[in-house]
């Protein structure tokens, strides 16, 4: 959804309106060439800075075909070119003698200042590009500094205490404080709190404890070890006077410093905080999130808004989610610094450095000294709470579409019939809001009073089915849902008790207020009714930032975040619930709107929890929060049809990785926009391996399904087999994150964290360490380049050597075609791949142990029903050294019906296959041993898995 800046440049003929980020073009009659830095195109360049406000005119030369000019700017802390802050001019000329235009240019930029700007030009001429910068011409704006903070003199410590290992202290405004935003709050408490050897917690509040803090049963805050931390992985020291803190490694590296050259040493008002620290020059910093951007954060250029909004795929902009937190990478070295707060904020990362500017709450830090990446990340999930481990069948593939053919249920029916007839692969079928009496929830339309009967049909299958909820409740009398929340009291209200309404799809709304103590049960019986006419299998809840069509009044902080990248234009209230709006709690929606999908996740996992006790939940989420991956799964919003789109899906997954979500995903062959064949083809290949993994697709827009080009399907079929043959891989690496966190979708980083080489890359991933995915990410390619970090990699499909030591290697990739390879050392539990997961599981085993330089490897594999929350399992560990493959049975509660029936061996060095194969030292009748190429194959094993074995070859 788009809507308009206010944002003007002027011809002296015509205003034009100017939309953010949609490029109008220029249609110019008279031609003067080709041009680079032409020195005489930008002239009598004026300007004005008044209320964080730049305007100003000047006079540009008429180009031919398509020109933008844009006003790129620094704020007064150093970020340049921030998402929505550039004020774009585009203009139509009428006169083709006209050789220079009046231009004028008014917007609102950052409330923090600006120190300078530049005008740039683009020209698109022959299908070729060029650019004017101006010759690097910077205009300085001497007024542009922000308010002074020459009063913000911060705060000293008055007293220390030490209790039970924390460490207590009493803080008192130094001066009068600077009132920057909104008045300062004279005594603060700082509570450094060890948790483990590994992470420490600094809270900063006000001494009364009066202001908004989450409560633990919304946002878990772990649990302090209750014994005494002999020996700490950090230190922590502080300053008296003004009071500034450090955590630092024992080796006196510096983590978080906020003592920092030229900044206030802490602001905390009632509406406004803010807190720096020192980073490394040129950091790598990774999270931050939810964004669209690469996946190392630029150090010099982020401004990270964490505002939950409805927005799609939009380079840098806030969108659906808020994880305060970030990773940074040093040396080999990661450690984490989560901000327990959920309030608006803005964080910048500029040369240096790193300021929280945060308009609520108090400072709730926490500090996970890795130091490897796993460990990291299982600190910071340990804080939160571990991810859910979803049930298998989730790990199939998905099926959906919003409007076109899915408007019935013969609709539905006709494209399932077709991916089943082109032998694709198919899990689940989900259904968007098209199925829904008038939109609106927990109703089924006329078009689908089959529906039910047709679900039926689809769990004979071993199909399962995923509906679409939105918490926009519609107002309507007789309406079930609405007049039983009227009963239970459970919709927002405005502060003198009157309901809050709002618009999205069925027209005027309520919304649930998932803080009152009867929203969960008003919420699992709307669900438990709703299940009668619908059987599905899980729940995917949507437009909860909350979404809302309209833009309601509400109170504004003096501090404005950049929501959806407008300074100063688009405020808080835009496009949600009101920030006036008063909780059954008492908290207004100003302190806990980013909690709105986190808390509804919630509600919906113990809904769905209640309806089939003892049965993992899926809960599909758009809007998400620290912790939320605990409760719910999710995907990355509405993205569009575009090669920059495919691309951005891999940072995004991989950060949510960070999050402590690792099943994610984005909507297959894009949601806005038309596909093209060729980007369907990339994106099946890419999409195959998103731990969620999803066809969706926009109303309007015309069918993307695989099956209806012939490439695409064979994309589809040679990606997809991967992935289901790997599903007792891909499983257990889920189960390993529901225990510990480690990621599943891993930047190459991950498991190299010394190789600075892989520090930028994030167009390419790994499946836990075993496996590679190269793939084609640009338009018209035949190739890719991609890096191998140290080891031996395996080609998937040759299983012959690609690469024996670290360096890039350009690869074939003909249309059809993804570059995967196998990590040497690893050994993967496969099985034969079926078109369900369900009928996969029934297949027999195969193990691919690819061998290390040393002629070793190992893995495991994990076993159990699928769907039990506390499951009996089995566990099996293998290793393979030299002629010998141990099998080891570490847990042995789950039989295992489907036997081992083969073993690949890669990297096998030997001039000829093995005569005899023994288990258990016994010659194992049937068994048989070839060798092509250093890829030894041994069939016909037939061996159990549910006890411990050594299968050997001479």
């Amino acid at each position: 959804m788009w809507f308009t800046r206010q944002l003007t440049v002027r011809t002296g003929r015509t205003t034009i309106p100017l939309l953010m980020l949609l490029f109008l073009g220029c249609f110019c009659t008279q031609s003067h060439g080709q041009y680079v830095d032409d020195p005489s195109a930008i002239v009598n360049v004026t300007y004005t800075y008044e209320n964080y406000v730049l305007s100003g005119s000047m006079m540009l030369k008429s180009f031919p075909d398509n020109m933008n000019a844009y006003i790129y700017y620094q704020t007064y802390d150093g970020v340049w070119n921030l998402t929505g802050t550039t004020i774009t001019a585009h203009w139509q000329w009428e006169n083709a003698d006209v050789t220079y235009g009046n231009w004028s240019f008014s917007g609102a930029v950052s409330p923090y200042g600006i120190s300078k700007f530049y005008v740039y030009l683009q020209l698109v001429e022959s299908g070729a590009t060029y650019i004017d910068d101006n010759n690097g011409q910077y205009y300085f704006v001497n007024n542009g500094a922000p308010r002074s903070t020459k009063n913000c003199t911060g705060y000293n410590v008055v007293h220390t205490s030490v209790a039970n290992g924390v460490t207590n202290l009493n803080l008192t405004l130094n001066g009068n404080g600077c009132a920057l935003y909104s008045p300062d709050v004279k005594y603060l408490t700082v509570s450094i709190t060890p948790y483990t050897a590994e992470v420490v917690r600094i809270k900063i509040a006000d001494t009364g404890n009066t202001r908004w803090q989450l409560p633990a049963d919304v946002v878990a805050e772990g649990t302090p070890s209750s014994e005494t931390i002999k020996t700490k992985s950090y230190t922590v020291s502080y300053t008296n006077s003004p009071f500034t803190f450090k955590v630092a490694r024992p080796s006196g590296e510096v983590l978080f410093d906020t003592s920092v050259s030229g900044l206030p040493s802490l602001i905390f008002e009632e509406e406004y905080l803010e807190i720096s620290s020192v980073l490394p020059d040129n950091a790598n910093i990774y999270g931050l999130g939810d964004m669209a951007d690469s996946f190392r954060r630029p150090p010099d250029t982020t401004l990270q808004t964490l505002w939950n909004l409805d927005q799609g795929t939009t380079r840098k902009n806030n969108a659906y989610g808020s994880h305060p937190v970030y990773y940074e990478l040093r040396d080999g070295l990661v450690h984490g610094v989560f901000l327990r707060n959920s309030n608006g904020m803005d964080i910048a990362l500029v040369a240096g450095q790193i300021t929280y500017r945060v308009i609520g709450g108090v400072l709730d830090f926490y500090f996970f000294l890795g130091s490897t990446p796993a460990a990291a990340v299982e600190q910071y999930t340990s804080i939160i709470g571990k991810p859910a481990f979803v049930p298998r069948w989730t790990l199939g593939f998905h099926q959906c579409r919003y409007g076109g053919t899915w408007v019935s249920t013969q609709g539905i029916k006709a494209t399932v019939d077709s991916l089943q007839q082109a032998g694709l692969y198919l899990d689940t079928v989900w259904a968007d809001i098209n199925y829904m009496n008038a939109y609106e929830d927990f109703t089924l339309g006329s078009n689908f009073s089959d529906w039910n009967a047709y679900v039926a049909t689809l769990h004979q299958e071993h199909l399962y089915h995923v509906p679409i909820v939105d918490p926009g409740i519609a107002i309507t009398n007789g309406y079930g849902p609405y007049q039983d929340g009227l009963s239970s009291d459970v919709f927002l209200k405005w502060p003198n008790g009157s309901l809050f309404f709002g618009q999205v799809w069925p027209g005027v709304t309520v919304w649930a207020d998932w803080f009152h103590p009867q929203a969960g049960n008003w919420w699992t019986n709307e669900i438990e009714k709703f299940h009668q006419i619908d059987s599905f299998d899980g729940l995917w809840i949507d437009m909860n930032e909350a979404s809302n069509f309209v833009t309601p009044p509400g109170y504004e902080p003096a501090y404005q975040i950049n929501n959806d990248g407008a300074w100063g234009v688009t405020g808080i209230n835009t496009r949600t619930l009101s920030t006036n709006l008063t909780h059954y709690s008492g908290v207004t929606e100003y302190n806990v709107h980013n909690l709105f999908g986190h808390y509804e996740a919630i509600h919906t996992h113990n809904a769905l929890s209640a309806l089939n006790p003892g049965n993992r939940t899926f809960v599909l989420s758009r809007s998400t929060f620290a912790g939320s991956g605990h409760v719910a799964q999710k995907w990355n919003g509405d993205n569009a049809a575009t090669w920059d789109d495919l691309y951005l899906s891999i940072p995004q997954v991989m950060s949510n990785q960070l999050f402590g979500i690792p099943m994610v995903g984005s909507d297959i062959c894009g949601f806005n926009g038309e596909t093209t064949e060729e980007l369907c083809n990339r994106w099946a290949q890419l999409g195959a391996f998103y731990p969620f993994s999803r066809h969706h697709h926009s109303t309007g827009m015309n069918d993307s399904f695989f099956f209806l080009w012939e490439s695409v399907t064979e994309s589809a079929l040679n990606a997809y087999t991967i992935r289901y043959t790997l599903l007792p891989y891909l499983y257990g690496l889920m189960q390993q994150a529901s225990s510990t966190g480690n990621a599943v979708f891993r930047p190459l980083w991950y498991d190299n964290p010394s190789d600075t080489t892989t520090y930028g890359i994030d167009t390419q991933f790994t499946l836990g360490n075993g496996i590679l995915v190269t793939p084609v990410l640009t338009e018209g390619a035949t190739s890719v380049t991609g890096y191998f970090p140290d080891g031996v990699w395996y080609d998937w499909y040759t299983r012959g050597v690609e690469s024996t030591s670290p360096g890039y290697r350009t690869l074939d990739a003909n249309l059809t075609h993804v570059n995967v390879h196998i990590k040497g050392g690893v050994i993967l539990p496969a099985q034969y791949p079926a078109k369900t997961t369900y009928s996969t599981t029934q297949n027999p085993y195969f193990l691919i142990a690819a061998l290390d330089s040393n002629g070793m490897s190992s893995g495991g594999l994990y076993v159990d029903d699928g769907v039990s929350v506390n499951p009996a399992y089995t566990q099996l560990t293998f290793a393979l050294s030299g002629s010998t493959l141990t099998i080891r049975v570490s847990q042995n509660f789950f039989y295992i019906g489907p036997k081992l029936n083969s073993v690949q061996v890669l990297g096998f060095n030997s001039p000829s296959a093995p005569s005899t194969i023994y288990l258990n030292g016994r010659p194992l009748k049937g068994a048989k041993a070839t060798l092509s190429q250093q890829v030894l194959n041994i069939t016909g094993l037939s061996i159990s898995l549910n006890s411990n074995n050594v299968l050997q070859w001479k």
